[in-house]
């Protein structure tokens, strides 16, 4: 059961049976629920396995109350008692320090709303069952993009689809990136590498790469005889390179546009994940970043920090404190968690020294301030925008304006620039 079907579920139960369960998920017996609601003993039993129907409990599972704090304690545990967790074994046993996707099976993946009662993993779920469809997600690095196209190949799977995953950072290669042709022959080829039996195609024209690679690839297409869903993850790789850029994702853009004219297209279905805006010259219509499903991810609200606290078995009450210095970011809230669950510090000591070199974001931030260092137009604008006290509007660095972004560094809002939390606030300012 996913969170939004839980959500569903939850928000429609009628009042007396939400009290029955919260106060039996509260670690109260039956005869204390009977009391308190004032009915008989056996009708908090009927209730009880009522409720757990409702949420698709089968007979063959588990038992039902176990099945009931298992869903309780991954999608609402602050209504579960850690008595009750316990008992059932539902206690966090491992948290793993974060920094890499989370796992298919992992209680702290969150999930993430762009509109109400549909979370964007449903959205890219549902968008990928359309002939030649095309989901662009947004985000800055480390807020969670990988994650969700795992659970969209996963998903491809499920579904008898063909997924085809493709990190762009390693087609950065020298001999990859020294001209248009050399590049989709790489990417051309890395798609191909993945099918053993795939058709061998025409002599391949140094002239006219996407022309070859667009015939090869409907070859393949015809090949398969199966949905073929390409998930290109980190895309922004290569807007450093514009004429690289602008011959690629023209390319996209027209196997998008192939689907209203050749069926076949329609069994292609791409999935592109990128850090920031496209800044290079790309004619409106040669571009896929305006067309398709757009997905951007956000950071996590204060009931989704929540719930990770209560996974951390922490107390709520640091809640407004740590978004306080980090906001919803996901990777910055999850490194805090994880520290704090080892017992390595308190949000006392987390808030002193947070933006220090001593505090447990140091490696994260001098990272950045390496890339700084190295990149004198983006510290520029980065101290503009430090220097303000408000959003600031920077109308003639539209490009280090977006670097900043795709880095995680800043938010835009409109045409206005501000840091992302105090942390970086802090920590940049002082140097």
């Amino acid at each position: 059961m996913n969170k939004e079907i839980f959500d569903h579920i939850y928000s429609h139960l009628p009042e007396n049976e939400k009290q029955i369960l919260h106060l039996r998920l509260s670690d109260k017996k039956y005869q204390q629920i009977a009391q308190i609601m004032n009915c008989d003993q056996s009708n908090v039993g009927r209730k009880l396995k009522a409720i757990a129907t409702k949420f698709n409990y089968s007979e063959s599972s588990l038992e039902r109350e176990e099945y009931l704090v298992k869903i309780f304690s991954q999608y609402k545990p602050d209504l579960v008692s850690n008595e009750l967790r316990n008992y059932y074994g539902f206690h966090i046993t491992q948290v793993v320090i974060p920094g890499r996707p989370e796992k298919l099976d992992s209680p702290f993946y969150i999930q993430r709303y762009r509109i109400r009662r549909c979370s964007v993993e449903s959205e890219c779920y549902g968008e990928i069952e359309k002939p030649g469809s095309l989901v662009r997600i947004k985000a800055p690095k480390k807020m969670g993009k990988t994650s969700l196209i795992q659970r969209i190949q996963a998903k491809a799977n499920q579904n008898n689809y063909i997924p085809v995953y493709l990190r762009f950072d390693t087609l950065i290669e020298p001999q990859n990136i020294s001209k248009i042709n050399s590049f989709i022959k790489a990417f051309n080829k890395n798609i191909k590498s993945r099918f053993t039996d795939a058709p061998e195609g025409n002599s391949w024209d140094d002239d006219n790469a996407k022309i070859s690679c667009t015939q090869e690839l409907k070859a393949l297409l015809f090949h398969l005889e199966k949905k073929l869903v390409l998930l290109l993850d980190e895309v922004d790789e290569i807007f450093n390179y514009p004429e690289i850029s602008k011959n690629f994702f023209a390319m996209l853009r027209s196997w998008y546009e192939e689907s209203n004219n050749f069926e076949i297209w329609g069994n292609l279905r791409m999935v592109i994940a990128y850090s920031t805006e496209y800044h290079g010259k790309l004619d409106i219509y040669q571009s896929p970043f305006n067309v398709g499903l757009p997905i951007e991810l956000k950071e996590f609200t204060s009931e989704q920090v929540t719930q990770l606290i209560y996974l951390h078995q922490l107390d709520p009450e640091i809640v407004t404190p740590l978004m306080s210095m980090v906001g919803g970011h996901p990777y910055l809230i999850r490194l805090a968690l994880y520290k704090m669950f080892q017992d390595e510090l308190t949000i006392e000591e987390l808030l002193k020294y947070a933006p220090t070199e001593s505090g447990i974001y140091q490696e994260h931030l001098s990272r950045h301030l390496e890339t700084m260092a190295e990149k004198s137009n983006i510290k520029a604008v980065f101290q503009e925008i430090l220097k303000a006290n408000s959003p600031v509007r920077l109308p003639n660095k539209n490009r280090e304006v977006h670097q900043l972004e795709a880095m995680g560094l800043i938010t835009i809002k409109g045409d206005y620039a501000q840091p992302r939390c105090n942390l970086y606030r802090q920590y940049f300012q002082e140097r």
